[in-house]
């Protein structure tokens, strides 16, 4: 099963800066340095802000947008939490980037019953920490 956390770092930042629910937050370097959009959130998504845009770009976009530079010691951290939590739900868990990880479900149905019960109580968990 291939599990990948959708604007990981957007969605990072907003959970450690409760006052950026519901903004539009785009994570990426400054302006002025050609630098581009790592992620962002679904509020800015609706202005048509994606990944990769240049930051100039994605401003002119959604002028309101609140620019964070990223934390990526926080991502690193929160990425090693994240997989002792898949290892909770599958005994072999590939890591494939900060966001992303592939985890062999086989068998998995024994403990969990079907893949939405055991996809339901990973995100629980995660939630909850």
């Amino acid at each position: 099963m291939h599990v990948d956390m959708d604007a990981f770092f957007a969605a990072f930042e907003m959970r450690n800066c409760p006052h950026l629910k519901d903004k539009p937050v785009i994570v990426g370097g400054l302006p002025g340095h050609r630098s581009v959009a790592s992620t962002c959130s679904y509020e800015a998504r609706k202005y048509g802000v994606h990944s990769g845009m240049p930051i100039t770009q994605a401003l002119k976009l959604c002028p309101n947008a609140v620019l964070i530079p990223g934390t990526m010691r926080g991502y690193v951290y929160t990425s090693a939490l994240l997989q002792k939590i898949f290892s909770n739900y599958s005994p072999i868990v590939e890591p494939f980037s900060v966001d992303e990880a592939f985890l062999d479900i086989t068998g998995c149905h024994r403990i969990f019953g079907t893949v939405e019960n055991l996809v339901r109580e990973m995100k629980r968990e995660i939630k909850e920490k």
